[in-house]
C-alpha cells in the first residue's frame, strides 16, 4: 500500500489491541459514564442546573480527566509494546513497510481506540441529560476536546509503549503525578498538560457553553498540543529506524 496508512498493519493492530481483557475494559470505561450519569438522573436530579453542573463536572474530571488517558495508555501502550515484548517488532520491520508507514497505522488505530471509549462516554451521557440545560453544541465541543485529547494522549502513549516494558506503570505514574497534581496545583505548568489543552479547546469550540477557570489561551493549546505530537511522533519515528540495526547488534 502506497498510502499513508497500511490495513494489513492497522489489522493486525486492532486484533492485538482489542483481544483478551481490553475489549472488556473499553466496554467498561466507555459506559462508566453513562452509568454514572444514569445514576444521578434516576436519584440524584435536582433540576436543570444540578444537571448542567453535573454534566460539566462528569466530563472534565472523569471523561476527559480520568477515562480518556487511561484508554489512551491502555491501547497506544500495547500498539508496539506487545511486539517489543515478544520480538514480533523485528519481523514486521523487515517486512517491504516504510517505518513512517507502520507508525502512522498504529496511530491511527490506537487513536481510533480510544476514541471509541470517548465518544459513547460522551454522546451517551449528553443522551441521557439531554435537555434545554445540556444542549447538544455543550456535548460536541466535550466531544471535541476528547478528540483532540485522543490524538494527543495516543501518541504519548505509542511512544512510551516502544520505549519501556513497564509503559503501563510509567504511563499511570504520568496521569496521576503529572496531569492529576503536578499541572492542577501550579498554573505555571499547564501548558504542558494535555488535560488542560483538552478543556481549552473545548471551551473555545462551545461559542460560550463551557467556562473553564483559568484556562489555557487556546492559541498556546494548539501551539503547545502540536509540539507535544511532533516531538512525540518524531522520537517514535527515530527509534524505529534505529530499532533493527540495536537488536541485531
Amino acid at each position: 500500500m502506497s498510502g499513508p496508512l497500511n490495513r494489513t498493519v492497522m489489522w493486525l493492530t486492532w486484533r492485538q489491541l482489542f483481544a483478551k481483557r481490553r475489549v472488556w475494559l473499553a466496554v467498561a470505561f466507555a459506559l462508566a459514564a453513562p452509568f454514572f450519569t444514569l445514576v444521578f438522573k434516576v436519584f440524584v436530579d435536582d433540576g436543570p442546573a444540578a444537571e448542567t453542573t453535573f454534566f460539566n463536572t462528569l466530563m472534565r474530571e472523569i471523561v476527559i480527566g480520568t477515562l480518556l488517558p487511561i484508554a489512551a495508555l491502555v491501547f497506544g501502550a500495547a500498539a508496539f509494546g506487545g511486539e517489543a515484548d515478544d520480538g514480533t517488532l523485528l519481523y514486521l520491520l523487515t517486512k517491504p513497510i516504510a517505518r513512517w508507514q507502520i507508525l502512522s497505522s498504529k496511530l491511527v488505530v490506537a487513536v481510533l481506540s480510544t476514541m471509541s471509549v470517548a465518544l459513547p462516554a460522551v454522546g451517551f451521557s449528553w443522551v441521557i441529560l439531554s435537555g434545554p440545560e445540556v444542549p447538544g453544541h455543550t456535548a460536541a465541543a466535550y466531544l471535541y476536546g476528547a478528540i483532540v485529547g485522543s490524538v494527543l494522549y495516543s501518541a504519548i502513549f505509542v511512544a512510551l509503549g516502544l520505549a519501556s516494558k513497564r509503559a503501563v506503570v510509567v504511563g499511570l505514574l504520568y496521569i496521576i503525578s503529572i496531569e492529576g497534581i503536578v499541572t492542577r496545583g501550579f498554573a505555571a505548568t499547564k501548558s504542558i498538560s494535555v488535560r488542560e489543552f483538552c478543556l481549552s479547546i473545548t471551551q473555545a469550540a462551545s461559542a460560550g457553553a463551557v467556562t473553564i477557570d483559568n484556562a489555557l489561551p487556546v492559541s498556546t493549546a494548539w501551539r503547545m498540543g502540536a509540539l507535544i505530537f511532533a516531538l512525540a511522533m518524531g522520537w517514535t519515528a527515530l527509534r524505529l529506524v534505529r530499532y533493527e540495526v540495536a537488536e541485531r547488534v
